[in-house]
């Protein structure tokens, strides 16, 4: 569910949820905006993924519910797990990703930014394609969100660089919440935004690829 405070034309006592359609005065806390489009607002996270089928076609870049590609690449076919497919086709990083070598050649702030930004993108296209909200979209602080996501990592072997260490780990996750960085976990992410901060139309593929090593999942799986 989401906290934004976001100005809205719509006072507190005409407010209503988008899905139950009950007014704010019904509920002890105020209604939370949705926290991707902050035009929609919702007295629960229930609500707001009963919603979803309706509201995803407002909410932003509409979701490819058949598949996620970028350009230049196949189509998956529903699944985002099919890594090995798309490193055969690719080549390059995506085969470091699925041999998790692929953190291993950056610099550490250049590790702790694509850990971040795929965790974003993760949480992006959960909301996009599951309806689930998580973290920042829940209206959650991120950070426990995040510290899950890297106990995951830490747990899936090399991953990770060797120079790797809690010490390191805590500077990811104060730079996770740096408000003066790009890579804000307390800011929403979409593709292209990703695109166009790295120059590069295959990043998000990248990132969603490391994000699916990472949970062992894709967002498609059941």
């Amino acid at each position: 569910m989401a906290t934004s405070q976001a100005p809205s034309t719509t006072t507190s006592l005409d407010r209503t949820c988008s899905s139950c359609k009950q007014s704010e005065s019904n509920f002890q806390a105020p209604l939370q905006l949705c926290a991707r489009c902050k035009t929609s607002f919702y007295c629960s996270r229930a609500c707001q993924k009963a919603d979803w089928k309706i509201h995803k076609a407002v909410c932003g870049e509409p979701a490819d519910t058949k598949g996620v590609t970028d350009s230049n690449t196949q189509p998956t076919h529903g699944k985002l797990s099919s890594m090995e497919s798309i490193a055969a086709l690719l080549g390059g990083p995506f085969h470091e990703v699925v041999n998790h070598t692929y953190l291993h050649s950056f610099s550490r702030i250049d590790v702790f930014d694509r850990l971040i930004d795929s965790y974003r993108m993760r949480v992006e296209d959960d909301y996009n394609f599951r309806g689930d909200t998580n973290g920042l979209y829940n209206g959650e602080n991120p950070l426990p969100d995040f510290r899950r996501f890297l106990d995951l990592a830490e747990s899936r072997g090399d991953i990770l660089p060797a120079w790797w260490s809690k010490q390191k780990r805590q500077v990811c996750e104060r730079s996770g919440i740096d408000s003066r960085r790009w890579s804000d976990l307390n800011s929403a992410v979409k593709k292209q935004d990703i695109q166009e901060h790295y120059g590069d139309h295959l990043m998000p593929m990248k990132l969603r690829m490391l994000a699916e090593t990472i949970y062992g999942t894709g967002v498609n799986d059941p």
